[in-house]
């Protein structure tokens, strides 16, 4: 993979939301096997739309020229683009129209982390501690910028090519990396990201119950009358707010637990369905294949046969 590195940065804009819409909540989908989740995409992409999540996101863009939003800020980027995003900003990277190129392949590479595991690296790691300037500036959004800010930008697409392992060990190196580049904070000092009204209060409570209790019988109408609204304005809430249906992000909650299950090896592929809230095992073992491209079982196997490498390694 290769990125031409001509940075292009416009002065920062005050963005109205209001012409964006209003943000959409990003479930991301990091499998619990792995401590942080790399990945590219295409622009246009279900991806690639004005978003939010609680994970961080360095964000690198590969090809095109477009205009870019993080919170209140707007400006122009080009190929090179290298943008650390805190929890919970709203953000989001639109290409300039090409007739010639109306799909942008692998435009984006993507590295999103929770901020509990980085936490727990810089207590364990107390070396970390540079992290932590910059980490608190990310709230803002960060782009970096110069020779350095290159160096990190191809070091985050090598990890494409890498191991499972040497992708921890390259996620460490860029992050130190990165502390030490010429950054500048994006969106504005007093920015905060609060939807209005009462719709981040309860579409909070309803992910929150969803998280909780997702292995029972959990049904749309319940929780519409749980938060005194009719199913039809629930599910339009719930599509605007997760960008999924309340089905399919029930599906993609007990998916990623049972992940997690067969990760730990404790509990058969049966029992583990049970478990995650399924009650018939053919619906387990298609939703499951449809989500993550294999069947529970050769998850399981995938897993033990990485332990193998690694051990053997």
């Amino acid at each position: 993979m290769s990125m031409a590195h001509s940075q292009t940065f416009g002065d920062s804009i005050p963005v109205d939301e209001v012409q964006l819409g209003t943000p959409v909540f990003e479930n991301v989908e990091q499998d619990p096997a792995f401590s942080f989740y790399w990945h590219c995409h295409d622009f246009p992409s279900p991806l690639a739309k004005w978003n939010y999540h609680p994970e961080f996101e360095l964000h690198l863009i590969r090809y095109s020229r477009g205009s870019y939003f993080v919170g209140d800020h707007v400006g122009r980027f080009g190929p090179g683009n290298l943008v650390l995003v805190g929890p919970n900003l709203p953000h989001a990277w639109f290409s300039d129209a090409d007739a010639q190129r109306p799909v942008v392949r692998e435009r984006d590479v993507v590295l999103q982390f929770r901020e509990d595991w980085l936490d727990h690296m810089i207590l364990l790691c107390p070396e970390l501690n540079c992290l932590r300037p910059m980490i608190r500036e990310a709230s803002r959004g960060l782009v970096f910028e110069g020779e350095q800010a290159e160096q990190s930008a191809h070091l985050l697409e090598s990890m494409g090519e890498q191991s499972h392992s040497r992708r921890l060990l390259t996620m460490l190196t860029l992050l130190h990396d990165l502390a030490g580049c010429d950054y500048r904070p994006l969106a504005s000092p007093g920015y905060r990201h609060e939807l209005q009204g009462t719709f981040p209060e309860q579409i909070d409570g309803v992910l929150r119950h969803i998280h909780n209790r997702f292995s029972e019988d959990l049904r749309m109408s319940d929780l519409a009358a749980c938060h005194d609204m009719l199913p039809s304005n629930f599910s339009r809430l719930f599509k605007r707010a997760t960008g999924n249906t309340f089905v399919e992000f029930l599906r993609r909650v007990r998916i990623n637990q049972a992940c997690r299950l067969l990760m730990e090896g404790q509990y058969s592929v049966s029992d583990i369905c049970f478990r995650v809230g399924y009650n018939n095992l053919s619906n387990f073992n298609r939703h499951f294949r449809c989500l993550k491209g294999m069947t529970p079982r050769e998850y399981q196997q995938h897993i033990a046969d990485q332990g193998d490498r690694r051990r053997a390694g």
